[in-house]
């Protein structure tokens, strides 16, 4: 009984000094679940969030080093906005917006570019979620022209503008694919689209009957049914699960392109394009570094689990567009024909470190290749982190050879994470450039929570559950001269602008113009 009574003392202190002090601790803290002792006084109190909020990041950020070198004094932040959100609590309505301007103002001065924050607001019973950079960065100058990018080819692929190589059967060296849930579902959501317009035509036939058996009847009720439910899908996960609901209840009517689309595509979907240009230029953009679950063997069914032969076909499709752009570099380099290379990495998102070897790291030799130092929180206190380390990116293994032309990476605003990484890259090899505009600013390696125990650092709460939930990485970076990046981006080598007007006009590319410039020229 004694030690159960110390054990609750332990705990109560332990609060008190998560919650009423902001000196820092000795003592690991589970933040990374939804645990009451951290989260308890949050649900209900404005302070209570803040000061979750704060001792978390004070434990958690990796940054602190840096936000001290750009000025931010995060003990100050604390005494100046520990009353404001007092003051909420005091307060009978506490609107969004109120909330949502208060919490931008504590963090919006932090460098992390990953980092998203849900906060509840008890009052509306609704949840407050901001995005410093975010915020940040749509004030750049190509912030909305990078958002709307969407890796269109169709200026180049024209006949009569000359850019694309042909095969021997005169064909354009050309292959596109996409996994997306909004390609997937097109079919499905456009008015126009195969499948809306075979039921329609379909319900058009039975109305004309004069006549109708029961069963004729039958699935004239059946296939309106099936049209009022699919005229509320929507392009998100939600949305495939109510689609493929639909699709299983009213597989037999046999609706030519009614096939259920697996759920994972929500996550892992991607666009990817390839085409070879004039000069025997090997270009390829994608969406998101989500390629190694359609690559490699043993992840697709990981990723993929009970895949179907309609799923299969769809990693099939990504795996060929990907197999032609390398094989098509590997053909033309022993050849002694390949005149570069282009990898288009506007509007990715970023994603799965392990993809690093087959973009980049598949124009390498096998055996890694460093383009910046990491290093990893490795105490409870607000600076105590590792020694900074070399990251080596994993390269393409197997018989290959690397490449020695030019190599161009086009980067814009929305370039994120892993594309930061490839960017990052082509500033350090020394046969590479990177041309457009400067990236978003976000390098911070992020993971899930199963590592947040051994890196004392990663998500704060839990998404959805927990008052505060904090999308945080868990490591910095720093490139290979000593400049850590984050909330900054990677500036080109060759500082392009997209011409909105050419590109939203027709479809041609300033930016893609340079990087053939480039290579074709050498200036």
């Amino acid at each position: 009984m004694k030690h159960k009574i110390l054990s609750i003392m332990g705990a109560v202190l332990l609060m008190l000094t998560l919650l009423s002090c902001h000196k820092d601790s000795d003592t690991l803290v589970s933040y990374d679940h939804n645990e009451t002792l951290v989260f308890g006084e949050a649900e209900n109190s404005f302070e209570g969030k803040f000061k979750v909020l704060w001792n978390a990041l004070n434990q958690n950020y990796a940054l602190w080093d840096l936000e001290k070198e750009k000025g931010l004094d995060w003990d100050k932040v604390y005494d100046t906005y520990l009353p404001k959100f007092q003051a909420l609590d005091k307060q009978n309505d506490v609107t969004d917006d109120v909330l949502s301007d208060l919490l931008y103002e504590v963090l919006g001065p932090l460098h992390d570019s990953h980092m998203i924050v849900e906060v509840k607001n008890h009052r509306t019973a609704k949840s407050v979620v901001i995005s410093p950079s975010e915020y940040r960065n749509s004030s750049r100058d190509d912030y909305e022209i990078s958002k709307s990018y969407d890796l269109a080819l169709t200026y180049y692929t024209k006949k009569e503008n000359g850019e694309i190589e042909l095969d021997a059967d005169g064909k354009p060296c050309y292959a596109e694919y996409s996994t997306s849930l909004e390609d997937l579902m097109a079919p499905v959501m456009k008015e126009d689209g195969a499948v809306l317009k075979w039921i329609n035509d379909s319900i058009d036939v039975l109305e004309d009957l004069t006549l109708p058996t029961e069963e004729q009847l039958s699935t004239l009720s059946a296939l309106k049914a099936l049209l009022s439910g699919l005229n509320g899908v929507q392009a998100s996960p939600a949305g495939v699960e109510y689609y493929n609901m639909l699709a299983t209840r009213f597989a037999y009517l046999e609706v030519p392109g009614l096939d259920p689309i697996h759920k994972s595509f929500g996550d892992v979907g991607l666009s990817i394009k390839y085409a070879l240009l004039k000069g025997k230029i090997a270009y390829m953009g994608f969406s998101d570094f989500s390629l190694s679950p359609y690559l490699e063997d043993a992840q697709t069914p990981e990723y993929f689990p009970d895949a179907d032969e309609f799923t299969l076909k769809h990693i099939h499709m990504i795996k060929s567009v990907w197999n032609k752009w390398f094989q098509t570099i590997q053909q033309l380099h022993k050849s002694g024909e390949l005149g570069g290379v282009i990898l288009d990495v506007r509007g990715n998102g970023g994603g799965f470190l392990n993809d690093f070897q087959y973009v980049f790291g598949a124009l390498l030799p096998s055996g890694g290749f460093t383009s910046n130092y990491i290093r990893y929180k490795r105490g409870t206190g607000r600076l105590d982190y590792s020694p900074w380390m070399p990251n080596v990116y994993k390269t393409i293994s197997g018989d290959h050879v690397s490449v020695t032309e030019p190599i161009v990476v086009l980067s814009n605003c929305s370039s994120v994470s892993m594309a930061e990484i490839t960017s990052l890259s082509a500033k350090v090899a020394d046969n590479a450039r990177l041309i457009g505009k400067r990236t978003w600013g976000g390098l911070c390696a992020l993971t899930d929570n199963i590592e947040y125990s051994y890196n004392y650092s990663g998500h704060i709460g839990v998404k959805g559950v927990t008052p505060v939930y904090v999308y945080l990485p868990m490591l910095a970076t720093k490139t290979l001269d000593g400049q850590q990046l984050e909330g900054i981006g990677i500036t080109p080598d060759i500082e392009v602008d997209l011409d909105s007007k050419l590109y939203e006009t027709n479809g041609k590319d300033t930016q893609l113009d340079r990087a053939l410039q480039y290579i074709r020229t050498g200036n």
